[in-house]
Protein backbone atom coordinates (compact mmCIF):
# COMPACT_ATOMS: atom_id res chain seq x y z
CA UNK A 1 0.00 0.00 0.00
CA UNK A 2 2.71 2.76 0.76
CA UNK A 3 4.19 1.92 -2.68
CA UNK A 4 0.51 2.64 -4.40
CA UNK A 5 0.05 5.47 -2.46
CA UNK A 6 3.64 7.14 -3.53
CA UNK A 7 2.48 6.74 -6.95
CA UNK A 8 -0.71 7.98 -6.34
CA UNK A 9 0.28 11.37 -6.33
CA UNK A 10 2.37 11.15 -9.84
CA UNK A 11 -0.35 8.72 -11.67
CA UNK A 12 -3.22 11.04 -11.69
CA UNK A 13 -7.03 9.48 -11.65
CA UNK A 14 -5.01 5.57 -12.78
CA UNK A 15 -3.00 5.78 -9.30
CA UNK A 16 -5.99 6.37 -7.61
CA UNK A 17 -7.89 3.66 -8.79
CA UNK A 18 -5.56 1.31 -8.40
CA UNK A 19 -5.02 2.87 -4.62
CA UNK A 20 -8.62 2.55 -4.18
CA UNK A 21 -8.92 -1.28 -5.90
CA UNK A 22 -6.09 -2.12 -3.67
CA UNK A 23 -7.46 -0.88 -0.53
CA UNK A 24 -11.15 -2.29 -1.25
CA UNK A 25 -9.41 -5.78 -1.68
CA UNK A 26 -7.27 -5.68 1.64
CA UNK A 27 -10.67 -5.02 3.13
CA UNK A 28 -12.17 -7.69 1.45
CA UNK A 29 -9.85 -10.24 2.70
CA UNK A 30 -10.29 -10.28 6.53
CA UNK A 31 -12.09 -12.89 8.27
CA UNK A 32 -14.97 -10.58 9.06
CA UNK A 33 -15.44 -9.82 5.21
CA UNK A 34 -15.52 -13.62 4.66
CA UNK A 35 -18.05 -14.20 7.33
CA UNK A 36 -20.37 -11.74 5.80
CA UNK A 37 -20.21 -13.36 2.06
CA UNK A 38 -20.32 -16.95 3.59
CA UNK A 39 -23.79 -15.86 5.65
CA UNK A 40 -25.07 -13.91 2.67
CA UNK A 41 -24.88 -16.98 0.19
CA UNK A 42 -25.83 -19.94 2.99
CA UNK A 43 -28.95 -17.50 3.61
CA UNK A 44 -28.08 -16.89 7.37
CA UNK A 45 -27.77 -14.31 9.70
CA UNK A 46 -23.84 -13.66 10.86
CA UNK A 47 -22.29 -14.51 13.56
CA UNK A 48 -20.02 -11.40 14.43
CA UNK A 49 -19.45 -12.62 17.63
CA UNK A 50 -15.74 -13.74 17.02
CA UNK A 51 -14.91 -9.90 15.77
CA UNK A 52 -15.22 -7.08 19.11
CA UNK A 53 -15.82 -3.74 18.20
CA UNK A 54 -13.23 -1.45 18.51
CA UNK A 55 -14.14 2.45 18.30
Amino acid sequence: MLKFSFNLIDDGLVGQQVFAGEATRLAYMTDEAAEGRDSFLEKRDPDWSDYPWHY
